[in-house]
């Protein structure tokens, strides 16, 4: 599949087979406290990055509608477990967001955010210019140490929440000296405020390297992905 096809508005959500599922993440405590609602394409040779990159206004638009409806038709369990759920959004989504309807809708779940990436430099620019209170709503910044932009990121708008990027974490577990790096850079997020949220974790290693810092919570593929299905049927401890 190329690029082509999604410029030239040939591929439709109709043409798309797309499930959802949910990433956890887990307190130092073990409590579960969020979780991430991400869209896989088992029928696309593609990643969903390359595909949300690629993909129509119309389209995306779509998809994000149908996650914040699954996450809609389920608010009871979130607000009974206090469970925060999180959703991926870009320029055109952000914008989506300042319509009255959908702010009501939000406002009325009170249990869902929207994660935004410290490389959509447009994205981080006009944050604020997509509300007239800020506090309608809460942005968390994503992939925290992936790109060029990094404490700047964090200077224009207070991120209530921070997620550094795996590749970030991996890069200094390999590093002399990285996990004095990693306390440091968790200490000095969540002493100003932003919770810190660690992704990429993926085997026990990975846990008790992060064991004794000051963050919120820790996400990846040590915890298997779930339906919402199977969410909301689970213990949530788990």
């Amino acid at each position: 599949m190329n690029t082509k096809i999604f410029e030239d508005n040939i591929l439709s959500r109709n043409d798309i087979a797309v499930r959802y599922v949910f990433q956890k993440m887990f307190s130092p405590q073990g409590t579960l406290v969020a979780v991430e609602c991400l869209s896989r394409f088992d029928n696309l040779t593609v990643s969903p990055e390359y595909f949300f990159r690629h993909a129509t206004a119309a389209v995306r638009e779509r998809i994000f509608l149908e996650q914040l409806a699954l996450i809609e038709k389920h608010k009871d369990w979130f607000l009974r477990n206090n469970i925060s759920a999180t959703i991926n959004v870009d320029d055109h989504i952000l914008n989506l967001l300042r319509h009255k309807e959908i702010k009501d809708k939000i406002a009325a779940l009170a249990c869902v955010h929207f994660e935004v990436t410290e490389n959509a430099e447009n994205l981080l620019n006009n944050s604020l210019a997509a509300w007239q209170n800020p506090q309608d709503t809460s942005l968390w910044l994503d992939d925290f140490g992936s790109g060029y932009a990094g404490i700047n990121a964090i200077r224009g708008y207070h991120f209530d929440y921070v997620k550094i990027d795996k590749d970030f974490f991996w890069h200094l577990m390999r590093k002399e000296s990285g996990r004095q790096l990693m306390d440091a850079l968790v200490t000095f997020l969540s002493r100003n405020h932003h919770n810190v949220i660690i992704e990429g974790v993926e085997s026990e290693d990975h846990k008790k390297w992060l064991q004794g810092m000051e963050w919120f919570a820790i996400q990846g593929h040590y915890w298997q992905e779930v339906s919402i299905e199977q969410l909301v049927a689970d213990d949530i401890t788990r």
